[in-house]
């Protein structure tokens, strides 16, 4: 289904639209992060939105009973969470509005717009917030540096889905990384029982998945190792790089589609 295809019925609409009930879900060629859902009923009523945790990297939302069953989601992997932007004239100025997220079944295309306390979810959050403060911490270190164990996880302005990881021992030692969910978004990290003790994660929502990536000369022909991904547990800060069988999880995936 081309995205084009993709239109979203929210039953109870969308704070301000209640009687506007289904709506086009896009995203544009080069308007990462940001996806926009318009109105079928009328064009002109158009939201930007974002991926929750592009925004928040620990970013959850506690559904109510009513909403739950509104979804009917037959697991958290199903589950596409937005946020609304608020657009400025500065970009850097943009905000979300986390105490409204819109949730949606990715099977079924139906959504909810989940009313979240205000005190914990603000209604402005700064879109382009500095990353600088986020410092994860990898007790068994990356594979070719066990003895580097914090490092500085970072999102240039506008560089959704690349993220760039910088050691702390060692500043001058960086990886680039990306979202595996923006490239593969089926991906899924069978973890070792090892591995699942050291991430402790409560739920698979918790987890962000990060793949490596190799840019070559030819940047059109970048690639990412999905056979060593870094799961980070978004609420403690503590990642693992997982060994993957090569077999089955390609060493050089390719982001960019061949033309």
């Amino acid at each position: 289904m081309s995205q084009d295809d993709i239109i979203v019925t929210f039953p109870n609409g969308i704070v301000g639209s209640p009687d506007l009930k289904a709506f086009k879900l896009t995203e544009p060629d080069g308007s990462h992060p940001f996806k926009f859902l318009q109105s079928m009923d009328r064009p002109e009523v158009l939201f930007t939105c974002m991926d929750g945790t592009a925004v928040r990297m620990e970013y959850q939302v506690p559904l109510s009973d009513a909403d739950a069953l509104m979804l009917n989601l037959g697991s958290e992997a199903e589950a596409m969470v937005l946020v609304i932007v608020m657009p400025h004239e500065d970009p850097r100025q943009a905000t979300a509005n986390l105490a409204g997220p819109l949730v949606i079944n990715t099977t079924t295309l139906v959504g909810v717009q989940a009313m979240l306390d205000a005190n914990q979810y603000p209604l402005k959050f700064p879109v382009f917030s500095s990353m600088e403060d986020v410092v994860v911490d990898f007790p068994a270190g990356l594979l070719g540096f066990a003895e580097l164990r914090s490092f500085r996880l970072f999102e240039p302005m506008g560089g959704y889905p690349f993220k760039f990881l910088q050691s702390v021992e060692k500043p001058d030692i960086s990886f680039s990384c990306i979202d595996v969910a923006a490239i593969k978004p089926d991906f899924s990290v069978p973890l070792g029982e090892e591995d699942a003790q050291v991430l402790a994660l409560e739920a698979p929502a918790d987890a962000l998945v990060l793949a490596l990536v190799v840019i070559p000369k030819d940047p059109r022909k970048m690639t990412a190792n999905l056979a060593g991904p870094l799961v980070i547990n978004g609420k403690t800060r503590i990642g693992r790089q997982v060994v993957l069988n090569t077999e089955k999880f390609p060493l050089k995936f390719p982001i960019l589609p061949e033309r």
